[in-house]
């Protein structure tokens, strides 16, 4: 379970060290995705296989880059509002936060799905390398607002200052990511397609974990419980 942490009251240097840690640690554990992929295509699917994922990987940033920035950006107002414990506008702005995630996600996936191909060809992806490359595209398109949310609640999380949390289940995902990778490709012989699909599936059982009722009531009532005790021997005492 999420453990949310007080962030305006102590020593602001290791209140920002701790946090600040598994951010960068996850920040390194999500290059790992593409590398991971590449690499194992790269060794037992071959070359024009290692091409494709290499033609995708500069789309795919793109648009999970786009998506990513939304995510830090939907925590930011939720992060303002839990420092300054105004919890009612708090869980308004995680409610518009995943309604607008929603929304977005799916958009962004049907349109992204439906000129794959012709991405590809702005590009000029050369035709050897180019179903690869449509395969791996698509796939990772499809699988959009499994990232979108994953990344929505693991920022909403950090919000309530707890980094360490997203950083295990990126971990967890990180570690499913290369077995799948495995699985699909050896076992399955889905090919590259194979690598998209392992690396969206990945992320599906710490999007399950990182649910919105175990994070946004649970943990927020008691948090908000606790603080409000504190308040209360505060105003008490003086």
């Amino acid at each position: 379970m999420a453990t949310s942490k007080e962030m305006t009251a102590g020593s602001a240097l290791p209140l920002i060290l701790k946090f600040t840690l598994p951010l960068l640690l996850g920040n390194l554990l999500q290059q790992t995705y593409s590398l991971v992929d590449a690499a194992i295509v790269g060794k037992f699917l071959g070359i024009n296989a290692l091409a494709s994922v290499g033609a995708s990987t500069s789309v795919v940033f793109l648009i999970l880059g786009f998506c990513n920035g939304c995510c830090g950006g939907f925590g930011i107002p939720v992060a303002q509002k839990f420092g300054a414990r105004d919890y009612s506008t708090m869980r308004s702005y995680v409610s518009v936060s995943l309604k607008l995630a929603a929304g977005m996600s799916v958009v962004i996936a049907l349109v992204t799905s439906l000129f794959c191909a012709d991405i590809l060809r702005i590009m000029r992806t050369p035709e050897n390398i180019f179903e690869g490359a449509y395969a791996y595209l698509l796939v990772t398109f499809i699988g959009v607002p499994f990232t979108f949310f994953y990344n929505l609640l693991s920022s909403i999380i950090r919000a309530l200052g707890d980094s360490k949390t997203p950083f295990w289940f990126l971990l967890f995902a990180a570690v499913l990511n290369i077995i799948l990778d495995l699985f699909c490709i050896l076992v399955l012989g889905w090919g590259v397609a194979g690598a998209a699909i392992a690396t969206v599936t990945s992320l599906r059982p710490s999007f399950s974990e990182v649910s919105a009722n175990d994070i946004f009531y649970t943990d927020i009532d008691r948090h908000v419980g606790s603080l409000r005790i504190c308040d209360t021997l505060q105003s008490e005492g003086h």
